[in-house]
């Protein structure tokens, strides 16, 4: 699904308009219909149930009491509050609402003085897709005192106080049940800390296909994007048709990370999956998985002509910026860096400009903050951009891990995931990622499609398990991938 920011959806609207010849008016009453159509839905009878329609000055505020008069007239009560703080002029499209509101619900419209409210619902429409920074007063206040309302709470287009662009909110923002935005989903709505606001999100077709004309980059990642990124086994296939992920992985001191990469791998359904380590470690973990094979590190080139893909990082521990180069330069198969993969290049990320294959690098935020040389802090306040400028710098298809993990491709595709949950906080789970991306690439998906892939299957395991249990291991996340895939391969 396409996500836009603020400056997307105002161009896509006003091509839609122009190109349809339809004037804002008519949008919002289209808008009024629907969402009011939607909000029937929801509660299955507004009759006689009283709504506290909240209303700022823009054209987010002529939405809701738009919204008002079509639910006034499926028998709802209204009190309706024009919120303002004297710092602009009124939309005329807010005063053409207001008006049409007084003509049939005259009492409607009510003085808003912080006096106790009884209601069922409120409508939020004091801000959309414009507001950025921090609300004033007394704005501030009003957010408060709706937040402290105890009953649930319906925004339109997004919540108050929640910048539309870039997911950051005010000190004071909504809190949403249900936030119906409107002709294109909102990228802030989809990351955090944002994510954390709107509730139940759904989008309000306008009737006209405004996803035509905008060149949003920005996509939200879910089953209509999965599906037919991979397809079901021929009945003529073997496991050499699946491919042979090599995994360079694992030490004596973090030899479960190496474990938990081949898992993933195995789950990716990939045809042949060897594990490349040292002497040392052979004792402890030669029967981790019977399909498994190994193969001495030292002598890793010798394998390389038979291999799909590449996976290296996962518990490697230190090793030589010259050894992950040797990899990439020798490698003809995309290569996957993760975890000590990426450590070890922190200071010659040049080595990742050196190679004529698909590269695709799966940091977590720490990791990332050692590539760029900045804060934890930084990554997570700007992590579509982070990400999006590593790829376009080095070439590669950077997976920046995280609650909505973000992939950025080195053209500028973005693809946001909605999967996965806190309960996953657990240690290994990229190490399972890792393997399953690496095994889908050897299965023949391009590394982007890998990606989308492996980060939405991986996250909606987690999102399975914990259902039933407060904690999920990454070991349960990489058994049940394969009964999810197998839920969604078409056909």
């Amino acid at each position: 699904m396409i996500l836009a920011n603020s400056e997307l959806m105002r161009l896509s609207e006003s091509r839609v308009m122009e190109i349809f010849n339809v004037d804002e008016e008519l949008l919002m009453e289209i808008v009024a219909v629907k969402v009011a159509d939607r909000i029937l839905k929801i509660t299955g009878n507004v009759k006689d149930k009283h709504f506290l329609v909240f209303a700022g000055r823009g054209k987010n505020g002529g939405d809701a009491i738009a919204i008002a008069r079509h639910l006034i007239l499926q028998g709802a009560r209204i009190s309706a509050f024009l919120i303002d703080d004297g710092g602009g002029s009124f939309s005329p499209l807010l005063r053409l609402q207001i008006d049409r509101l007084k003509k049939i619900a005259p009492d409607s419209m009510r003085d808003f003085n912080f006096q106790e409210i009884r209601g069922d619902f409120v409508i939020d429409g004091l801000f959309g897709t414009g507001f950025k920074g921090e609300m004033r007063e007394p704005y501030n206040s009003v957010v408060r005192y709706i937040n402290n309302l105890n009953i649930p709470i319906i925004s339109i287009d997004v919540p108050s106080g929640l910048d539309a662009s870039t997911g950051r909110v005010s000190s004071n923002c909504i809190h949403a049940n249900y936030t119906f935005t409107l002709g294109l989903a909102k990228l802030g709505l989809f990351i955090y800390p944002g994510a954390g606001y709107g509730g139940e999100i759904s989008l309000i077709d306008l009737g006209f296909p405004l996803d035509r004309y905008t060149d949003s980059s920005f996509n939200l990642i879910d089953e209509s994007v999965v599906k037919g990124v991979i397809t079901r086994r021929n009945p003529d296939t073997h496991k050499g048709t699946y491919g042979r992920v090599g995994i360079v992985a694992g030490s004596y001191n973090y030899p479960g990370a190496s474990v938990l990469v081949t898992k993933g791998a195995l789950a990716s359904g990939t045809g042949l999956v060897t594990l490349f380590i040292s002497s040392n470690m052979f004792p402890m973990i030669h029967s981790i998985d019977p399909e498994v094979t190994f193969y001495p590190r030292e002598n890793f080139k010798e394998l390389f002509p038979v291999l799909s893909s590449i996976v290296v990082g996962p518990g490697l521990g230190k090793v030589e910026p010259s050894f992950l180069e040797d990899i990439i330069t020798s490698s003809t198969v995309p290569v996957l860096l993760d975890a000590d993969g990426l450590n070890s290049i922190a200071g010659s990320l040049d080595i990742l400009k050196s190679s004529n294959i698909p590269i695709v690098i799966t940091p977590h935020p720490g990791e990332m903050s050692r590539l760029i040389g900045k804060s934890v802090s930084f990554v997570q306040d700007n992590r579509i951009d982070v990400a999006s400028d590593f790829s376009r710098e080095y070439g590669v298809i950077t997976i920046l891990k995280g609650a909505r993990t973000v992939i950025a491709s080195p053209s500028g595709e973005i693809y946001i995931n909605p999967t996965g949950n806190p309960s996953m906080a657990t240690g290994g789970m990229g190490d399972v990622l890792s393997g399953l991306i690496g095994g889908f690439i050897a299965r023949g998906l391009s590394p982007v499609s890998a990606s989308i892939l492996g980060v939405y299957i991986h996250g909606l395991a987690g999102d399975v398990i914990s259902r039933e249990k407060e904690r999920v291991l990454a070991q349960e996340v990489a058994s049940e991938i394969p009964r999810l895939l197998g839920s969604i391969v078409s056909d």
